[in-house]
Protein backbone atom coordinates (compact mmCIF):
# COMPACT_ATOMS: atom_id res chain seq x y z
CA UNK A 1 0.00 0.00 0.00
CA UNK A 2 1.21 3.51 -1.07
CA UNK A 3 1.36 5.68 2.36
CA UNK A 4 2.09 8.90 0.16
CA UNK A 5 -1.24 8.82 -2.33
CA UNK A 6 -0.68 12.75 -3.10
CA UNK A 7 2.68 12.60 -3.41
CA UNK A 8 2.58 9.77 -5.92
CA UNK A 9 0.12 11.18 -7.69
CA UNK A 10 1.90 14.34 -8.56
CA UNK A 11 5.09 12.08 -9.33
CA UNK A 12 3.07 10.08 -12.07
CA UNK A 13 1.70 13.44 -13.21
CA UNK A 14 4.80 15.08 -13.23
CA UNK A 15 6.08 12.31 -15.43
CA UNK A 16 2.91 12.70 -17.45
CA UNK A 17 3.54 15.87 -18.42
CA UNK A 18 7.15 15.20 -18.81
CA UNK A 19 5.55 12.82 -21.49
CA UNK A 20 3.56 14.77 -23.35
CA UNK A 21 6.06 17.34 -24.16
CA UNK A 22 7.96 14.95 -25.34
CA UNK A 23 5.29 14.28 -27.99
CA UNK A 24 4.88 17.70 -28.18
CA UNK A 25 8.31 17.93 -29.47
CA UNK A 26 8.30 15.04 -31.62
CA UNK A 27 5.14 16.15 -33.52
CA UNK A 28 6.31 19.38 -33.99
CA UNK A 29 9.64 17.59 -35.39
CA UNK A 30 7.41 16.73 -38.38
CA UNK A 31 5.30 19.74 -38.34
CA UNK A 32 8.62 21.90 -38.82
CA UNK A 33 10.58 19.59 -40.97
CA UNK A 34 13.22 19.99 -37.89
CA UNK A 35 14.71 16.28 -38.77
CA UNK A 36 16.42 14.52 -35.58
CA UNK A 37 19.15 14.98 -34.36
CA UNK A 38 18.87 18.57 -34.96
CA UNK A 39 17.68 20.60 -32.14
CA UNK A 40 17.26 23.67 -34.52
CA UNK A 41 15.85 25.63 -37.18
CA UNK A 42 12.34 26.89 -36.11
CA UNK A 43 11.89 28.79 -33.42
CA UNK A 44 8.57 27.55 -32.67
CA UNK A 45 10.25 24.05 -32.46
CA UNK A 46 13.21 25.15 -30.81
CA UNK A 47 10.55 27.04 -27.73
CA UNK A 48 9.32 23.26 -27.89
CA UNK A 49 12.13 21.44 -27.17
CA UNK A 50 13.62 24.01 -24.39
CA UNK A 51 10.40 23.54 -22.57
CA UNK A 52 11.11 19.79 -22.62
CA UNK A 53 14.44 19.72 -21.78
CA UNK A 54 14.13 22.36 -18.94
CA UNK A 55 11.52 19.99 -17.54
CA UNK A 56 13.94 17.38 -17.14
CA UNK A 57 16.92 19.14 -15.87
CA UNK A 58 13.86 20.40 -13.02
CA UNK A 59 12.82 17.18 -12.48
CA UNK A 60 15.91 15.59 -11.85
CA UNK A 61 16.08 17.94 -8.75
CA UNK A 62 12.05 17.73 -7.87
CA UNK A 63 11.56 14.52 -7.74
CA UNK A 64 13.96 12.97 -5.39
CA UNK A 65 13.57 15.87 -2.89
CA UNK A 66 9.82 15.83 -3.21
CA UNK A 67 9.90 12.28 -2.13
CA UNK A 68 12.40 12.78 0.62
CA UNK A 69 10.35 15.79 1.96
CA UNK A 70 7.34 13.37 2.61
CA UNK A 71 9.53 12.22 5.95
CA UNK A 72 9.49 15.52 7.12
CA UNK A 73 6.08 17.30 6.37
CA UNK A 74 3.93 14.26 4.95
CA UNK A 75 2.08 13.35 2.00
CA UNK A 76 -0.42 16.67 1.95
CA UNK A 77 1.54 19.26 2.35
CA UNK A 78 4.43 17.73 -0.08
CA UNK A 79 1.99 16.66 -2.63
CA UNK A 80 0.48 20.55 -2.35
CA UNK A 81 3.81 21.77 -3.14
CA UNK A 82 4.37 19.39 -6.33
CA UNK A 83 0.97 20.66 -7.47
CA UNK A 84 2.45 24.29 -7.23
CA UNK A 85 5.65 22.85 -9.36
CA UNK A 86 3.16 21.41 -11.75
CA UNK A 87 1.01 24.85 -11.64
CA UNK A 88 4.73 26.31 -12.32
CA UNK A 89 5.32 23.70 -15.45
CA UNK A 90 2.56 24.81 -17.05
CA UNK A 91 2.86 28.53 -16.32
CA UNK A 92 6.39 27.94 -18.11
CA UNK A 93 5.55 26.22 -21.09
CA UNK A 94 2.95 28.27 -21.82
CA UNK A 95 4.68 31.59 -21.34
CA UNK A 96 7.60 30.21 -23.48
CA UNK A 97 5.30 29.30 -25.89
CA UNK A 98 4.20 32.56 -26.47
CA UNK A 99 7.44 34.53 -26.06
CA UNK A 100 10.25 33.34 -24.67
CA UNK A 101 11.07 36.39 -22.22
CA UNK A 102 7.99 35.58 -20.33
CA UNK A 103 8.96 32.12 -19.11
CA UNK A 104 9.76 34.17 -16.11
CA UNK A 105 7.07 33.78 -13.45
CA UNK A 106 6.11 29.74 -14.74
CA UNK A 107 10.04 29.64 -13.51
CA UNK A 108 10.03 31.46 -10.31
CA UNK A 109 7.18 29.19 -8.82
CA UNK A 110 9.35 25.83 -10.34
CA UNK A 111 12.00 27.00 -8.08
CA UNK A 112 9.92 28.32 -4.98
CA UNK A 113 8.24 24.96 -4.82
CA UNK A 114 11.57 22.87 -5.12
CA UNK A 115 13.45 25.40 -3.19
CA UNK A 116 11.04 25.06 -0.13
CA UNK A 117 11.02 21.33 -0.44
CA UNK A 118 14.89 21.47 0.17
CA UNK A 119 15.05 23.95 2.68
CA UNK A 120 11.92 22.14 5.04
CA UNK A 121 13.96 18.49 4.29
CA UNK A 122 17.62 20.23 5.37
CA UNK A 123 15.22 20.96 8.32
CA UNK A 124 14.39 17.65 9.01
CA UNK A 125 17.16 15.92 8.47
CA UNK A 126 19.11 18.79 11.12
CA UNK A 127 16.38 17.97 13.49
CA UNK A 128 16.75 14.21 13.36
CA UNK A 129 20.74 14.66 14.01
CA UNK A 130 19.95 17.19 16.87
CA UNK A 131 17.38 14.59 18.07
CA UNK A 132 19.78 11.71 17.86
Amino acid sequence: MIMAKLTALVTIAAILYTFVLGARVGALRGKTGVAAPATSGDPIFERAFRVHMNTIEQLVVFLPVLWLSVQVIGDAWTGLAGVVWLAGRVIYASGYMKDPTKRGPGMLITLSATLVLIVVTLVGIARGFLAA
